[in-house]
């Protein structure tokens, strides 16, 4: 098997056998790749705290084309965002934003617009607002799918604008006095649609935003 490198969002882990787990990667040139990482339990685990929820690192990995498990070597970390700095409600959205990303991401596919995408909307979450950040979030990965409806087809024309407006500013600029409240909800709402749509099934972590906040 050949050591492949790229950068890479943790965005799952889960336990396999006795002191390995199963590691779920967002790469930036290869889409979507399990891989099992060994000995990363415990407080000796040789990986540390580089698999954490969307830290993003750089990884090392085997794996054989059309197989359906790697070998995580090792996973250098370039950024992380720590749970204890962000806000109760950005740490719920990190849940939420992951699951997204395990759902449309491709198994083994270039994934580099998603990848700029969510690094950029992360890097925004300890000052941005959460909840316009998502909305942000999902509007863009239904558009980079290639589901998102022409918004002026489902919304008034100034209100249209305003959504076509706010989907082209960086999420580092986006304020929480763009939409009414009214408006956001709305706004949620067609997301959501779409979304449970196009997948054929709810999220749970949606569910669980819904119920908590």
């Amino acid at each position: 098997m050949n050591l492949h490198h790229s950068e890479a969002l943790i965005l799952r882990t889960y336990p396999y056998a006795e002191a390995d787990k199963i590691v779920v990667l967002l790469t930036r040139d290869a889409g979507i790749i399990r891989t099992v990482a060994h000995r990363a339990k415990g407080s000796r685990s040789r990986f540390g705290s580089s698999l954490e929820l969307l830290t993003y690192v750089r990884a090392a990995y085997y794996c054989k084309e059309h197989q359906e498990l790697g070998t995580l070597h090792s996973c250098e970390i370039l950024r992380a965002f720590p749970g204890y700095q962000l806000s109760w409600e950005a740490n719920l959205h990190f849940s939420y934003f992951a699951e997204l990303l395990l759902e449309f991401g491709k198994d083994q596919a270039e994934s580099e617009n998603i990848f700029r995408l969510t690094l950029a909307v992360l890097d925004s979450m300890q000052e941005g607002d959460p909840r316009i950040l998502a909305r942000y979030f999902e509007l863009w990965l239904l558009k980079l799918e290639g589901v998102l409806p022409q918004l002026d087809q489902k919304w008034t024309p100034e209100l249209a604008a305003r959504i076509a407006a706010f989907m082209r500013h960086p999420p580092a600029e986006l304020g929480a006095d763009l939409f009414q409240p009214q408006e956001l909800g709305r706004l949620e709402t067609f997301s959501a649609e779409l979304i449970e749509y196009h997948l054929e099934k709810p999220l749970r972590t949606r569910k669980m935003l819904k119920e908590l906040l």
